[in-house]
């Protein structure tokens, strides 16, 4: 009880930083934004795609034409597309907004600043004639360097600070015209760093670089067969996904590769799951008994939750985003607890996908289990992947529900931790107040 309650203190105090406190502002506000996203997203994938799980359970294609379904897929698309696809605007706008506020600066033209300054970094020169349309790198506006955005805000939001008077409580005409001109330095300051940093990153190999880090680390976890090189890439796709490095707007399974294609020959012209070439194959490994609502088992978390006395902001959380989260969809989870940068949960998210790994690797080396060489639907969910990817193996299915039955009391504890030290916010705030 000493080591818990010295943790939740580290914690609380850690909490008092500013950085830290407008991020956890930031990532509530945008949670709605992110959950309208994902169940879009999730929709999209799962229910209007003809490779979508509940499409072909639920015999979609006779009931929905073809017509219509275009229509559909056009509206989730686009939905998906102004929430997930532009996430950098809006956080940036918050977390510039929000520490602004905490220094009693102005808030709105801090988040307007901060809203300039990202698309003049994000922005692409050269790559389409002067009369096209404006292109932008994806990666910053989407929220797959999420983190980088949030230093970027709280930055924008610090040069408000240093360079700019306190706000006037009033609105008024005059009031409102200084804080124009108030605007213009770090407006200024502001544009031209990212100008010189948009510059930059049009290096192509530097934006080669630094655009494939992630994709490159999920190609090594999922495509070789040496399992402690797939362990190792794992780790850091799941740190990078903690740390908001992450790919939130995409669902993708590896169902390609030699090794892939393989497993998936012999299997077929076998008729059997066992004895593939390649049986600990990254991919098969991670997504069959790894992938339990994305990255870092998180529908673990969001039942060890559910476990809880309701009551806690947690608890709202885990309620609203379980359905996409049960089909792997779980951006609206990392964001809305969050998980991303949140310190209690760090280790159980980024090790306990390692420990499935395992345990599932030793099930398969004594043939408990087989390896899982066919393809699943896409938002399959995760405890049913290592079924169907065998062809229908009951141990499997077994396997991979004691697998989750661990993984949620593995989580138990963490998630009590994270409640305590949110009531100790929630009681300091209140005091406050």
């Amino acid at each position: 009880m000493e080591m818990q309650e010295k943790i939740i203190n580290q914690i609380q105090a850690l909490n008092h930083y500013s950085f830290v406190k407008v991020v956890r502002q930031t990532l509530i506000m945008i949670f709605p934004v992110v959950l309208v996203g994902t169940i879009a997203k999730m929709l999209l994938k799962t229910v209007f795609e003809l490779a979508g799980f509940i499409y072909n359970i639920a015999n979609l294609y006779k009931v929905i034409p073809q017509s219509v379904l275009r229509v559909i897929q056009f509206i989730l698309a686009n939905v998906s597309q102004l929430t997930l696809g532009i996430i950098g605007l809006y956080t940036i706008f918050l977390v510039a907004s929000c520490t602004a506020k905490l220094y009693r600066r102005d808030a709105n033209m801090a988040g307007i600043t901060g809203i300039v300054t990202l698309l003049v970094l994000a922005y692409r020169y050269g790559k389409v004639p002067a009369s096209g349309p404006v292109n932008f790198y994806a990666r910053l506006l989407n929220g797959n360097s999420l983190l980088l955005v949030l230093i970027i805000g709280y930055g924008i939001g610090q040069l408000y600070r240093w360079l700019t008077p306190p706000v006037a409580t009033e609105d008024s005409y005059p009031a409102v015209q200084a804080r124009v001109f108030a605007m213009l330095k770090p407006l200024a300051i502001a544009s031209l760093l990212a100008l010189v940093g948009g510059l930059v990153l049009n290096s192509y190999p530097i934006y080669n670089a630094w655009s494939t880090t992630y994709s490159g680390l999920v190609t090594v976890a999922q495509e070789h067969h040496q399992l402690w090189l797939t362990i190792l890439a794992s780790v850091a796709v799941t740190a990078m996904d903690w740390l908001g490095l992450g790919v939130p707007s995409s669902y993708t399974t590896m169902t390609s590769g030699i090794a892939f294609t393989a497993n998936l020959n012999y299997a077929l012209a076998h008729g059997s799951a066992w004895n593939v070439p390649y049986k600990y194959l990254g991919s098969s490994l991670y997504n069959s008994f790894a992938n339990f609502g994305g990255d870092g088992l998180v529908l673990a978390l969001i039942v060890a939750i559910l476990l809880t006395p309701s009551g806690s902001f947690m608890h709202r959380v885990a309620r609203w985003t379980a359905i996409p989260t049960l089909f792997n969809f779980n951006y609206a989870t990392m964001i809305g607890l969050p998980i991303i940068l949140n310190p209690v949960l760090v280790i159980p998210f980024i090790f306990l996908p390692i420990v499935n790994i395992i345990l599932a690797s030793l099930a398969i080396a004594v043939h408990l289990i087989p390896a899982t060489p066919y393809p699943v639907l896409l938002g399959t969910p995760g405890p049913l992947i290592s079924f169907l990817g065998s062809n229908g193996n009951w141990v499997s299915l077994a396997f991979a529900i004691a697998l989750l039955l661990v993984d949620v009391l593995a989580y138990l504890p963490f998630v009590r931790l994270a409640m305590m030290v949110e009531r100790r916010l929630q009681e300091e705030g209140a005091r406050h107040e």
